[in-house]
């Protein structure tokens, strides 16, 4: 004999993990020290996977990111304007690629840092 379980039982359970759902994860492609005041940056992506959309995550200080030029494995790019505060420990909003699937080569960054005694933030690349 069978039993429903509602998703928040499976979870309670233990029945259910971020492994049960890969499609949904993002996957970790770099990370870079990013300097105090204004400059460009750049994250070399790693692995060979094809994705959809990419975010930025900021760890240790907060950055004013304002613009990323995302470069597929094929040559093309993507810019996309964020102009926006990344707080530390938060991140971008999902930017999605155009077109299918695609292989990212790296991601080029400009932006501002305040200089603080936190230190330099590190920005973390992550696709799905």
């Amino acid at each position: 004999m069978f039993k429903r379980i509602t998703l928040a039982a499976a979870i309670c359970l233990g029945g259910f993990t971020a492994a049960a759902a890969p499609a949904f994860a993002w996957e970790n492609l770099g990370s870079r020290s990013v300097g105090f005041g204004v400059d460009r940056d750049s994250i070399s992506a790693r692995g060979e996977g094809k994705f959809r959309q990419i975010r930025l995550c900021v760890a240790r200080n907060d950055i004013q990111m304002r613009d990323l030029d995302v470069v597929f494995g094929n040559g093309g790019n993507q810019d996309v304007s964020v102009r926006s505060v990344i707080r530390q420990g938060s991140c971008t909003r999902a930017v999605d690629l155009k077109g299918e699937r695609r292989n990212i080569k790296s991601v080029n960054m400009v932006y501002a840092s305040r200089p603080s005694f936190k230190g330099e933030a590190v920005v973390t690349l992550y696709a799905r």
